[in-house]
């Protein structure tokens, strides 16, 4: 069973020594992961600490309950993120309601090797969730996944599918 270390909303799971960044992938890459919820960005309900992970063949976060902020804790997740995708997976938690908000989810930004995101999607053949690709946002080589206020179970999970290069040389 992996180690959780706690972390502001979330826990984060790294394993793995560095692994060299694989062209148009994200293996080998460094992740930045957390958890936030606002209605106004200027003023979080709750911000999560960051921390990293080098993306490997292995399970990268794992969230724990950390404590509560303005009536906000983590929902309990596993993140494995992979090549071309990032699966949520909702195992270790009892059935729940992510709190409404304009924005409650995830932030991942990968840094800090020149990546560029052409498209990132929602798998609907493996996504349980009611989440479409407008719940999905990318600012540069960052990722915002919304799921406020959606109703979830141990089985729920949400996969998302990514095309990624590398910045091309100039």
């Amino acid at each position: 069973m992996p180690h959780r270390v706690p972390l502001g909303l979330v826990a984060i799971l790294a394993f793995g020594a560095a692994v060299p960044a694989a062209a148009d992938s994200l293996i080998g890459r460094t992740a930045a992961f957390n958890v936030l919820a606002y209605d106004d960005p200027r003023h979080p309900r709750y911000q999560g600490l960051v921390h990293t992970a080098t993306i490997t063949e292995q399970v990268e976060f794992g969230l724990i309950p950390e404590g509560v902020q303005n009536g906000l804790d983590v929902v309990p997740v596993t993140v494995d993120i992979s090549a071309h995708r990032i699966e949520i997976s909702f195992t270790p938690s009892p059935p729940g309601l992510i709190a409404d908000a304009t924005f409650n989810g995830y932030v991942l930004s990968f840094t800090p090797d020149c990546l560029i995101f052409n498209t990132a999607r929602v798998d609907t053949r493996t996504t349980t969730l009611p989440v479409s690709d407008a719940d999905i946002t990318l600012n540069g080589r960052t990722l915002y996944v919304n799921l406020e206020g959606l109703a979830y179970e141990s089985t729920s999970r949400v996969d998302i599918e990514l095309d990624v290069t590398d910045c091309p040389v100039t």
